[in-house]
């Protein structure tokens, strides 16, 4: 099956090889902990902040790496993905900068660093209409 695979790719990779769409929800974790060595986190997958923390936490406690994606979205899913960003390996926090009209003011994005707004919560501060 196609996780014997991976596992075996996983033992015979001189790179690391991270899980994105074989890790969505909260219980495909333990399931990447001997396939993969890390696993890809999307907030609008995984249903948002609260259901990431608990697989930054698995994933930390299985020994994976890990990292936040996202996908082509607005800069309120990015503001909301980047508040994660302390606690994992690696950020993947582009999908706004895609947009060609973005929907809102939120975190922003120089010399590849992440500018947390000054504003409460996410840091949105106003919709573009």
């Amino acid at each position: 099956d196609q996780w014997s695979a991976m596992s075996r790719l996983r033992t015979n990779s001189a790179l690391p090889l991270f899980a994105d769409e074989s890790c969505q929800k909260e219980e495909d974790v333990a399931r990447c902990a001997n396939t993969f060595h890390g696993i890809n986190i999307k907030l609008m997958k995984c249903g948002g902040i609260t259901p990431s923390l608990r697989m930054i936490e698995n994933a930390r406690r299985e020994g994976l790496k890990i990292m936040l994606g996202c996908m082509t979205e607005s800069s309120v899913g990015i503001s909301n993905l980047v508040q994660l960003a302390p606690l994992v390996d690696f950020l993947d926090a582009d999908g706004a900068l895609l947009l060609k009209k973005d929907v809102a003011n939120g975190v922003k994005f120089e010399d590849g660093k992440v500018c947390f707004s000054v504003a409460s919560g996410s840091g949105i501060t106003d919709l573009i209409s």
